[in-house]
C-alpha cells in the first residue's frame, strides 16, 4: 500500500503542474462562478438596486406593516380585495387576519410566498397559494443536469489527462524505469487514486465557486426564497430532499470514477502516440456519453430512471435523480451501489490486464484481443 501511495503523490504533483490542468481547472471554476454570479446581478442582486417587494393588508394590518425591510405596503378593504390584488399582479402577495394561525395572520400569494415576507413578521404565518407552485419537474432537470454535467466533465477531463499521461509514459520510455521499482498493477492503482483525489478535489473547488458567486450575486437570496416556498407549499425542506440525494451522488461517482478512469488507462496502453489515444477511448467514451444523455432526456420519466438506476454506466446519476423523486425504496440505492461495484472490479481487471500486457509493447496499436493474449 505504501508504494501505491508514492506513486499516488508522484502522479499528483507532476499532473497538477501541467499547464493544462491548470488552465481546465481555472477555466471551469470561473465558468462554475459566473454561471452562478450573472442570473443574481440580472436580477438585481447585490450589485443591483433592491426594489421593495409590493404587498397589500387588510385593514389594520397594513399600519402594523408599516416600515418593514424591503416591502411597500398598501391597505385594502377585505379579504376579496387582498385576492384580487395578488391574482392581478398588483401585489406579490398579501398579508390577512386569521385566528386560526398561530400568529394570527396568514399570508396570500399566486405561486409562491415572497422570500423573507414569512421570516419578517414575528411568528411565521400560515400561507395558502392561490396555484401551487408546478416545481417537481423543474428541480428534477435542473439536479439532472447538475449531476449529469458534474459526472460527465470530470470523468473526462481526469480520464483522458490519465490516459495521456499512460501514452506519454510509453513515448519516453520512462515506464521502463517506474516498472523496474513497482508492479503495474501497482503504477496503475496509483494512477487511478490520484486522479480520483484530484477529481474530488475539483468538485469541492467548483462547489466553492458556485457558492462566491450566488452569494455576490445576490442569488444566495433567491435561492433561499424559493427553497422557503417550496417547504411551504410540499411541506419538504430543500435540505431533506437533496441532502440524501447528494450524498449518495458522491459515493456512487468514487466508485463509477474508478470504473471509468482504468478503462481508459488500460485502453491507453494499448497505443504509443498521442494522436490515438482518442480513438482508442471510443469504446469508454460511448459507455460515458449514452447515460449521460438518456439521464437528461428521461428525467422525468421514473420508469425509465427506474432502470437506469441499475445499469453500472447510468446509476451514478439515475439513482440520486429517484431519490429527488421520492421514488426509490430505501433497498434499492444499496443494490445499485453493489452492481456498480461488481461492475468496477470487472473494469479493475480488465483495465489491468489491458495495462499489464500493453504497456511495454511499442510500435503499431495493439488490438484487445492481442492485449488479453500476449504478455509483455
Amino acid at each position: 500500500m505504501s508504494r501505491v501511495w508514492l506513486v499516488t503523490k508522484r502522479e499528483i504533483v507532476a499532473q497538477a503542474r501541467t499547464k493544462g490542468f491548470i488552465i481546465g481547472t481555472g477555466v471551469m471554476l470561473l465558468i462554475a462562478f459566473l454561471v452562478a454570479l450573472i442570473p443574481g446581478l440580472i436580477g438585481g442582486g447585490a450589485f443591483g438596486a433592491d426594489e421593495a417587494t409590493k404587498i397589500v393588508a387588510v385593514g389594520e394590518l397594513a399600519g402594523q406593516l408599516e416600515g418593514l425591510d424591503g416591502f411597500e405596503v398598501t391597505e385594502v378593504a377585505d379579504a376579496d380585495a387582498a385576492e384580487r390584488a395578488v391574482r392581478d399582479e398588483t401585489a406579490e402577495a398579501a398579508v390577512l387576519p386569521d385566528p386560526s394561525a398561530p400568529a394570527g395572520v396568514k399570508i396570500l400569494a399566486l405561486e409562491e410566498a415572497p422570500g423573507g415576507l414569512a421570516g419578517a413578521l414575528s411568528v411565521a404565518p400560515a400561507v395558502e397559494l392561490l396555484e401551487p407552485p408546478k416545481i417537481e419537474w423543474m428541480v428534477a432537470y435542473l439536479a439532472a443536469m447538475a449531476f449529469s454535467f458534474t459526472f460527465f466533465m470530470i470523468v473526462v477531463m481526469y480520464g483522458q489527462a490519465a490516459a495521456q499521461g499512460t501514452v506519454v509514459e510509453k513515448q519516453t520510455r520512462v515506464i521502463e524505469i517506474l516498472l523496474a521499482t513497482v508492479p503495474a498493477r501497482v503504477l496503475l492503482a496509483g494512477k487511478v487514486l490520484s486522479n480520483a483525489i484530484l477529481a474530488f478535489a475539483t468538485v469541492v473547488a467548483l462547489a466553492v465557486a458556485a457558492v462566491a458567486g450566488l452569494i455576490l450575486g445576490g442569488g444566495w437570496r433567491a435561492l433561499g426564497s424559493t427553497a422557503e416556498g417550496l417547504a411551504a407549499a410540499t411541506g419538504v425542506s430543500v435540505r431533506s430532499m437533496l441532502g440524501p440525494a447528494v450524498i449518495w451522488f458522491l459515493i456512487f461517482f468514487a466508485v463509477a470514477f474508478v470504473l471509468f478512469s482504468t478503462l481508459m488507462v488500460g485502453s491507453a496502453a494499448t497505443v504509443s502516440r498521442l494522436e490515438e489515444v482518442s480513438s482508442v477511448l471510443t469504446p469508454t467514451m460511448i459507455l460515458l456519453m449514452v447515460p449521460y444523455f438518456l439521464v437528461i432526456a428521461m428525467h422525468d420519466n421514473q420508469a425509465a430512471l427506474g432502470w437506469l438506476s441499475y445499469i453500472p454506466f447510468s446509476s451514478p446519476i439515475a439513482m440520486p435523480l429517484r431519490l429527488i423523486g421520492g421514488t426509490a425504496l430505501w433497498w434499492q440505492p444499496p443494490v445499485a451501489l453493489a452492481l456498480l461495484i461488481l461492475a468496477s472490479w470487472g473494469a479493475v481487471w480488465l483495465g489491468g490486464k489491458l495495462y499489464e500486457n500493453s504497456i511495454l509493447r511499442t510500435g503499431a496499436r495493439i488490438k484487445f484481443k492481442d492485449a488479453f493474449k500476449a504478455e509483455p
